[in-house]
């Protein structure tokens, strides 16, 4: 590492990524900071006690686990956030599905006009999609899970359409020149891909912004940024190892800092850096949105659904699971955007099968909402569950359980503050909204059409603390025309709120890319529109500098782990880095 460069990127999700990216492209020397290890495929956990040890719960007055394990869930007032931590961010765990808002969303009064006036967010979207070539998987009306999800489509009069995921389906080089293997339909995807198929930011904009010379860092956690006397940025930071230990503080110097630490890590970091003197909006931490998340089951339905990953290699042989998602019921344009709802089928990942038969027979019985049966199906439901509890969740009642992921708009009045140096989430009674009850209505609709039970998410239970739990947060240093309304403008730059600033002054060379500055609930799963915003942002950067960014493929094809350990000579055959060294 060096003391300094052009341009610090701190975080490695879909925001960082691209900030890395283009701006190595554009000839700058770019460092990545990354809290979270690099994870290989083939290392994600498999098993539940590998998941036990990948997972850490941080809350206001709890730490458990490691700060680099690749779960990361923040316990909070009335909201969970379940995150990923690691080299790509959340997209090793998330269920890879790029969809775009509808058009509509674009005309909330949060967002800045000039964000859809100079089509550079369209530009955006097409180079995410360049990029991440998110597709839908073959045969994808033909997994189980898909039929069961047609069927209770069927009773919202609607058909099922392909979701668009970003993995591969046909093996080869991706669009950063990285060999990828194809899907195996092991369904594992949320609990990160073993097979390599899942098109990660790690293996698509870092790799590319690797092969154009940016230095990539993990178990790098930042502290705080500070901006010196000539205008350029010091970064804070503690080497941070896997068992919590931190070494000595280390500082690095550069012109431009990009936080794309996500929506929590990049509020944080700049509460904490207002703390200590950089001026921000008064608006940091505030608009945080669950981005109207609910997650539920369909316990122990009457037809297959076959909804639980088989990993890589294969537990057990059985049909194909199919990606973690592959087909979304649009309920978008039934009525006003803010009533507009979006529900997708997800496999569960296969290291947390044998925990499940227990856990979902507990939880219906406690928590299950069931439409009265006769005595005959309520036999056939105990005779399906006991199957579980006896052979597995490949069996019986697991085997015909549906998990729903289901997205709409909430009024995004959340906010994070910092109490003794940690943040905290805070969102008293966010679960009592109207969209949740939309949305649990629709999702027990969908239930009774496959005959199963209803099984909302325990946390959101009342009797279980009542709060909500998102993998799409959003918000905390939002978009907006003014440091009044909001902590960045429309090009991702921070707002300067000393004493002396003009109005619409911004500090030279800091910026937000992630989704942090999002300003409102985009009613389907965020990711592509995080990473058009992103892109949209380093076109501004690079026109406002008069940089020049580079365009066509990677100048190097990457080799796989597969060809480190072949072409590696035998003292070196420890993995990727090895060979890179060599």
């Amino acid at each position: 590492m060096k003391p300094r460069y052009d341009v610090v990127v701190i975080g490695s999700g879909y925001g960082g990524g691209v900030a890395a990216c283009r701006l190595a492209r554009c000839g700058r020397s770019v460092c990545v900071l990354e809290r979270g290890r690099e994870i290989l495929p083939g290392e994600f956990p498999d098993r539940p006690t590998e998941a036990t040890r990948a997972l850490q719960v941080v809350g206001e007055k709890t730490t458990l686990g490691s700060p680099t394990a690749l779960f990361e869930v923040r316990l909070g007032d009335g909201i969970h956030v379940l995150k990923g931590c690691g080299l790509g961010g959340t997209s090793l765990i998330n269920a890879a599905v790029c969809l775009t808002p509808d058009e509509r969303v674009f005309d909330f009064p949060a967002w800045p006009r000039e964000v859809t006036s100079d089509r550079l967010l369209a530009e955006g979207y097409a180079r995410a999609r360049a990029m991440l070539r998110p597709g839908a998987q073959p045969g994808w009306q033909n997994f189980e899970k898909v039929k069961a999800f047609a069927t209770s489509a069927s009773v919202f009069n609607k058909d099922l359409v392909a979701a668009p995921i970003h993995v591969a389906f046909t093996a080869g080089p991706n669009a950063a020149n990285v060999d990828q293997p194809a899907c195996t339909a092991c369904g594992d995807c949320c609990g990160g891909c073993n097979v390599g198929a899942k098109t990660t930011v790690a293996n698509t904009y870092l790799a590319d912004a690797a092969a154009h010379g940016a230095g990539i860092f993990t178990e790098a956690s930042v502290g705080s940024i500070g901006k010196l006397m000539d205008g350029t940025w010091n970064v804070r930071f503690k080497p941070t190892g896997k068992d919590g230990s931190e070494g000595l503080e280390r500082t690095i110097n550069a012109a431009i800092v990009v936080l794309a630490g996500g929506t929590l890590g990049s509020t944080e970091l700049l509460l904490r850096s207002q703390g200590q003197g950089l001026a921000v909006s008064k608006t940091l931490g505030e608009r945080l949105t669950s981005n109207g998340d609910v997650i539920s089951l369909a316990y122990n339905n009457v037809c297959a659904v076959n909804g639980v990953g088989v990993g890589h290699p294969a537990k057990v042989e059985m049909a194909p699971v199919g990606a973690a998602v592959n087909s979304l019921l649009d309920l978008r344009r039934d009525g006003p955007v803010r009533e507009g709802l979006a529900l997708v089928e997800c496999a569960l990942p296969s290291s947390l099968a044998p925990l499940l038969p227990v856990m979902l027979a507990s939880g219906s019985a406690v928590f299950g909402q069931d439409e009265s049966h006769s005595f005959a199906e309520e036999l056939a439901e105990l005779d399906r569950a006991t199957k579980s509890l006896l052979m597995g969740a490949y069996k019986g009642a697991i085997h015909n359980t549906q998990t729903f992921l289901a997205v709409g708009h909430d009024d995004g009045d959340g906010r994070m503050v910092l109490k003794n140096d940690r943040l905290v989430v805070e969102w008293p009674n966010a679960v009592r909204q109207a969209v949740f009850q939309r949305i649990e209505a629709a999702l027990k609709k969908a239930t009774a059409a496959t005959g199963g039970t209803y099984l909302p998410n325990p946390a959101s239970v009342q009797l279980l603390g009542g709060n909500l739990m998102t993998v799409h947060p959003l918000g905390g240093c939002i978009m907006a025309t003014n440091a009044g309304a909001g902590v960045v403008n429309h090009k991702c730059q921070v707002f300067d709120t000393s004493p002396n600033a003009p109005a619409g002054a911004v500090h030279g060379g800091l910026y937000v890319c992630d989704g942090s500055v999002i300003p409102t609930s985009v009613g389907v799963h965020p990711l592509l529109t995080i990473t058009a915003v992103a892109e949209r942002a380093m076109r501004h950067l690079a026109h406002d500098r008069q940089w020049e960014m580079r365009e066509g493929p990677a100048p190097r094809r990457v080799p796989t782990m597969a060809d480190a350990l072949v072409t590696a000579p035998p003292a070196r055959k420890w993995g990727l880095f090895s060979w890179f060294r060599r």
